[in-house]
């Protein structure tokens, strides 16, 4: 049996170092304490041993250096800076060339100088990418954009370039070009006032600037993505010919162009679209606005259209003349809208040349005829639709409301986020007293809903559609909804009402009814009203009613929100603080 006493083991080391130098027995110290972690007590016996080893007197310069080494980086892993310094100096001095000791030393200035360096400034411009820069500009709005074409900054140049992605040519100065209607009758097709000849003579030469740019400078031409052409007025001095043959050398050199829109006579339209037909095959976006209704358009061919808006207000307009245009895009087509303010019988819906599996956005205001079943197969084939705008000019179709009743329970437009349907006016014979809470029912519990619209212009319509109260019932189930605008019908309590309306809503337009009572005497109420309104709101809009100045709308009904309107007129507002607030 073999039994070892670890004593013995210390006891040869202590005989065996008997025999050894000063200096041999201090480079086995060095060597041992090179061999212990640096944790515990282990640091105290390592600085006590060195402090033995630098009281030899006759220890070698060697080994007086290889000690304060050791001692130094016991020191710099225990926070000691200005000892460690100490002890590498020590070093040096004892061996000049220890390349050890300057390499300590070195790393120990280089660290002691960032420390005590000024931090670095760092330059945002060159730290940020202008890809970067170029996303954040894509969210500002023009207005902001035209600012930052003072700013010496690279956004500047950004800023230039997506200011002319939308492009505005404005061949006659009497374009409504953001407006929704058009004026009834149109005079100023016919007529031309000496003050609107000086502003045809600026558009002109304006829009002559902007067409010669195109033509010259090929970096300002590829900029550009959408195209709006504005020309409101018949030609009759030959200007607008002279400009749409300009616009006939500039066109091709719009290689990047994808969105056009014309606001035109037909005689004015119809020129550009067959130069639009040739230069840019491939557009993705088509709108056309006619008071007119140019008669055949069925020389266009475009096949890559993913967005097509047309627009009229002439009686003898009719979806026809666009319905080839409609057919060659269905496989591309998702976005469609379809507006004539009119009751033109002939201006229907129709699905025969549209592929609504495709559409996620469907506007049309136009004629539903009795035998209409457009809400059907929106409901049922619009499986992708997200946005459903329709408004009733005139509503003839007595079985709507059963057509919204055969898809409850199918989840039907599952992806919707925007509904607006409104009843202008109804055929003489036409009553669907379902039509509205067949509707509601549709839409009760669609927390994803982000913007309603539900519209009964008259009183007598409001009783045909069945607008009543009940209607204002499914708001509460709308969680998610951020804009409202509805009816306000008779028989609702406005202290009611304000409770109904959802607390996510920001913005609120109702529209009155001027023969209804609460349009007569508006200040009670407002007051009524007020008591449940959502305390984020931050628009608020209301058709005409009887208000003598716009801030007792703020006073007695609405003080939390930004912006207001009534009828036509907006109002920013602005809330005086108090002296010394």
């Amino acid at each position: 049996m073999n039994v070892f006493n670890p004593k013995i083991l210390d006891a040869s080391i202590r005989d065996v170092s008997s025999y050894l130098s000063d200096n041999q027995k201090v480079d086995l110290l060095l060597y041992a304490m090179r061999c212990i972690p640096l944790e515990g007590r282990s640091k105290t016996v390592i600085e006590n041993a060195i402090q033995s080893c630098l009281q030899v007197s006759s220890l070698s310069p060697g080994n007086i250096a290889k000690a304060r080494i050791l001692r130094a980086r016991v020191r710099l892993y225990t926070g000691s800076p200005l000892a460690v310094q100490e002890d590498l100096q020590a070093a040096l001095a004892a061996e000049p060339d220890n390349p050890e000791a300057k390499a300590l030393l070195h790393q120990r200035s280089v660290t002691v100088e960032k420390l005590l360096s000024p931090l670095p400034k760092h330059n945002l411009q060159d730290r940020v990418s202008n890809e970067i820069w170029r996303e954040v500009a894509l969210h500002v709005s023009r207005r902001d954009l035209k600012a930052l074409l003072f700013v010496p900054h690279p956004l500047s140049r950004i800023a230039s370039q997506l200011l002319f992605w939308e492009l505005d040519l404005h061949f006659t100065a009497s374009s409504d070009g953001e407006g929704d209607h058009f004026p009834e009758p149109y005079p100023s097709a016919y007529r031309i006032t000496p003050p609107q000849r000086d502003e045809d003579a600026r558009h002109a030469q304006r829009s002559a600037d902007i067409l010669t740019r195109i033509i010259v400078d090929n970096s300002f031409a590829s900029a550009v993505r959408t195209l709006r052409i504005f020309a409101w007025r018949r030609d009759r001095d030959g200007s607008t010919a002279f400009q749409t043959g300009m616009l006939t050398n500039a066109l091709p050199k719009l290689i990047n162009l994808r969105n056009v829109h014309i606001s035109a006579m037909s005689e004015g339209m119809v020129p550009v679209l067959r130069i639009l037909q040739t230069t840019s095959p491939r557009l993705r976006g088509l709108s056309l606005k006619s008071p007119d209704c140019p008669g055949d358009l069925s020389f266009l061919d475009f096949r890559h259209l993913s967005h097509f808006a047309y627009t009229t207000n002439a009686l003898s307009g009719t979806p026809s003349v666009i319905h080839s245009l409609v057919n060659q895009n269905r496989a591309t087509l998702h976005s469609i809208a379809l507006t004539n303010p009119l009751s033109s019988p002939q201006w229907t819906f129709t699905t025969t040349a549209l592929s609504i599996r495709n559409l996620t956005s469907v506007f049309f205001t136009g004629h539903f005829p009795p035998t209409s079943q457009a809400f059907a197969d929106i409901l049922n084939h619009g499986r992708q639709l997200e946005t459903f705008d329709i408004s009733c000019c005139a509503l003839e179709c007595s079985n709507a409301s059963l057509q919204f009743r055969s898809v409850q329970g199918t989840n039907s437009l599952p992806f919707l986020r925007q509904f607006a349907f409104s009843v202008q006016s109804i055929g003489r014979r036409t009553v669907d007293r379902d039509l509205f809470p067949a509707i509601t029912e549709f839409l009760r519990g669609r927390r994803q809903l982000k913007s309603l619209q539900l519209i009964a212009s008259e009183q007598s319509v409001q009783t045909a559609v069945g607008f009543d109260a009940a209607v204002w019932g499914v708001l509460p189930s709308l969680e998610g909804l951020k804009g409202l605008k509805i009816s306000y019908p008779s028989d609702l309590s406005p202290g009611l009402a304000s409770w109904l309306i959802p607390r996510t809503v920001l913005a609120l337009s109702l529209t009155i009814d001027c023969n209804n009572p609460t349009g007569g005497d508006s200040i009670p109420f407002l007051k009524q009203l007020r008591q449940g309104l959502p305390t984020s709101l931050r628009f608020i809009g209301l058709s005409d009613i009887n208000l003598r100045n716009p801030s007792a709308l703020i006073e007695h009904g609405f003080p939390m929100v930004r912006v207001v309107q009534v009828g036509n007129n907006y109002w920013t507002v602005s809330k005086k603080h108090p002296p010394g607030s």
